[in-house]
């Protein structure tokens, strides 16, 4: 048992350095698409085995990481390394309940997603402050990041213009905190199939269709709309963040609404399909999905379009 944890935690180790550096190699193509799956191996290890091993796999990545450079190994930590940490500690949470005191309650996955939520929406913010406390400094910071980039990757100049430097500062850290809520969850929903399949004993989830935002966020939506219309400079910036990942969030309770309320259809698959490619191909049709899961802010939804139909 022992051998089987340590191959899996070395495997860990080089399949997360490598997909996080060989982006920063230079190289294009479908491969720079790896940088994507940084937390799986780590997600893997807190599901089959606890958070602790997620730790023991992240130091030796993070030293590797930091051939690169010292910035580079840290950005690793705080972006990757470190919220999949805290994320596998809930993952593995656990109690013991029945009389026969052999039924494992997990943490709710539920609970486990707006966590997603809110750490990637601190991320974003603490970002924010860290490059600017004023919206000047921040705008300048940002040139200088996006120089630094084309220097690491020069074929993405043609691809990211600054004509609009106001407009992109702006924007990045919306962009930032929704690119770390699909990859946090969807990461943790590949590694939750990965290890039911190696260990069916492993961590039970719930099912997509159980997911939820706690009913208090909608307050947390409301101010964050709000700060975006009246505030200035910085505070409207980490305002228009923090209405991003909330919406996101509801974005994606308006799916697991629409996945449960689906269940007992004759064509679900070509429903939920065919959502699916109209959110791909229009965006704008994720605005009424949105809506639904706000709709949902009392986590009853569900049960009330079941009992009307």
């Amino acid at each position: 048992m022992i051998k089987k944890q340590i191959s899996y935690l070395f495997l860990a180790i080089l399949l997360q350095a490598l997909f996080f550096v060989y982006p920063l190699s230079g190289n294009s193509g479908i491969l720079f698409n790896l940088f994507l799956f940084c937390p799986l191996p780590l997600y893997f290890l807190g599901i089959m085995f606890g958070y602790r091993y997620v730790v023991f796999a992240s130091i030796p990545a993070i030293l590797i990481i930091y051939t690169y450079g010292f910035n580079i190994a840290v950005a690793y930590l705080l972006l990757f390394a470190l919220p999949c940490i805290y994320l596998s500690y809930y993952i593995g949470l656990s109690k013991i309940s029945g009389s026969d005191g052999k039924e494992i309650i997990w943490y709710p996955l539920s609970l486990i997603f707006s966590k997603i939520i809110t750490l990637s929406l601190v991320l974003s913010i603490i970002g924010i402050l860290f490059l600017g406390t004023n919206i000047i400094d921040y705008n300048n910071t940002i040139s200088v990041i996006y120089s630094d980039v084309y220097q690491i990757r020069p074929d993405l100049e043609q691809t990211i213009e600054l004509n609009n430097i106001a407009l992109m500062s702006a924007s990045l850290p919306s962009i930032l905190v929704a690119f770390w809520i699909l990859i946090f969850l969807i990461n943790l929903w590949i590694a939750s199939k990965i290890t039911i399949k190696i260990d069916s004993n492993s961590r039970v989830w719930d099912g997509f269709d159980e997911i939820s935002l706690p009913k208090n966020y909608i307050y947390l939506l409301i101010a964050f709309l709000g700060s975006a219309f009246v505030a200035e400079g910085i505070i409207k910036v980490m305002a228009i963040t923090g209405a991003t990942a909330m919406l996101i969030g509801y974005s994606i309770n308006g799916l697991s609404v629409l996945h449960n309320v689906t269940k007992n259809f004759n064509l679900r698959p070509l429903v939920l399909t065919t959502l699916y490619i109209l959110v791909l191909l229009f965006v704008p049709f994720i605005i009424p999905v949105t809506i639904l899961g706000i709709m949902d802010y009392k986590n009853n939804l569900r049960n009330k379009i079941k009992s009307r139909r």
